[in-house]
């Protein structure tokens, strides 16, 4: 299932534990816009954990940078 390029930089934040207001405001647009992306975004990719989270945004939209920096020194 593709992604646009906004999911996923939802999703990668989602990871993050980002709130909707941290992510509106790193990306832009409001929290509600943000929300309703986000809840769009979980019933698209049929997530129901935050593990399940972490998983898709390995696996579909790529860890960000500080994760994988963090991952390496683990």
């Amino acid at each position: 299932m593709a992604l646009t390029s906004r999911e996923k930089k939802i999703l990668r934040r989602m990871a993050l534990g980002r709130s909707d207001r941290e992510i509106a405001n790193e990306i832009g647009g409001t929290e509600a816009q943000v929300a309703t992306q986000r809840l769009r975004l979980l019933v698209k990719l049929n997530i129901c954990s935050k593990c399940e989270i972490a998983e898709a945004a390995e696996r579909l939209a790529g860890w960000p940078s500080e994760v994988r920096a963090s991952r390496a020194t683990d």
